[in-house]
């Protein structure tokens, strides 16, 4: 499924929310609705805030989801200025106090944190940042809130 983005404030909602309904189409569990929403919301809004700036022709962003059996991969592709979020954005000093902590950086750590595999290329112009997640992690942890099997005395 690919969701074109406008460069309005109000997307990334949008798309977190379109994000959360396949996932639930898909039956996925809320741990993984709410890592991808969070990391959409932080990512998207500053592809639309900060990727564009000086940048003269129309600005493309697309989001393309796609989950199987095994994993959810969502691709965040725009055609603004080259930045590698994984390499590139300054790493916040999450010791300080959120008030002492200079604004920004902190997205890209939490998305860092929450999702298994980030990649990221520049590829005919576009900047594409790979999100993926297994499935079978959160499968696990719902498996296993079943009750333990009975052993034999």
């Amino acid at each position: 499924m690919r969701i074109a983005v406008k460069r309005d404030p109000g997307e990334p909602r949008r798309v977190a929310d379109e994000i959360e309904r396949v996932c639930l189409e898909r039956g996925l569990s809320q741990d993984i609705i709410f890592k991808f929403q969070l990391s959409m919301d932080e990512l998207l809004t500053n592809v639309i805030s900060y990727g564009f700036e000086e940048v003269t022709h129309d600005p493309v962003i697309t989001v393309d989801i796609h989950v199987d059996d095994a994993e959810i991969d969502v691709v965040i592709r725009d055609n603004g200025r080259p930045f590698n979020p994984l390499e590139d954005a300054a790493e916040p000093d999450v010791s300080l106090d959120a008030e002492d902590r200079p604004i920004g950086g902190l997205g890209i750590h939490l998305t860092k944190a929450f999702i298994d595999k980030l990649a990221y290329e520049r590829v005919d112009g576009f900047n594409c940042l790979t999100l993926t997640q297994p499935l079978a992690a959160a499968n696990t942890e719902e498996s296993s809130e079943e009750p333990p099997e009975e052993t034999a005395r």
